[in-house]
């Protein structure tokens, strides 16, 4: 019985430290420090941004395994300097395909830049994420 105090002190300790490094995804909208734009994606690889810029094609890409959308930034794939990406399984977040909604404006873009193929990208799971802006 002696142990179970000792016990409980560290898996509490363990609990708080942990919840300081921990964060779940939607809280961290606010860690962005400041916008970026498209072409400056690819210099923030590993990091979260927020990347605003125009989308000049956007498609719903359903001949590929999990339908999802395109968000292409600079020029039309395979030229694009930036992608969103947004999977099917999170469409239904949307009140239409997102494709439709995005298509043409000028977004931003909240996430972890990642590179797929030498492109920067952002995979996006939730509205709060992406909003159209004014330039």
């Amino acid at each position: 019985m002696k142990w179970l105090l000792p016990v409980l002190a560290v898996f509490m300790i363990g609990a708080l430290l942990l919840s300081r490094v921990v964060k779940p995804d939607t809280d961290r909208r606010d860690e962005a420090q400041h916008s970026i734009s498209p072409e400056q994606a690819a210099e923030y690889a590993g990091r979260f941004v927020e990347v605003c810029g125009e989308v000049l094609q956007a498609t719903h890409a359903t001949q590929i395994g999990g339908s999802p959308v395109f968000l292409n930034f600079g020029d039309a794939h395979p030229n694009q300097v930036f992608t969103v990406v947004i999977w099917q399984r999170f469409h239904s977040l949307w009140p239409q395909t997102p494709h439709r909604i995005f298509d043409g404006q000028f977004v931003c873009a909240t996430g972890d830049v990642e590179m797929h193929g030498g492109t920067p990208q952002i995979e996006i799971r939730h509205p709060d994420r992406i909003h159209i802006a004014r330039r």
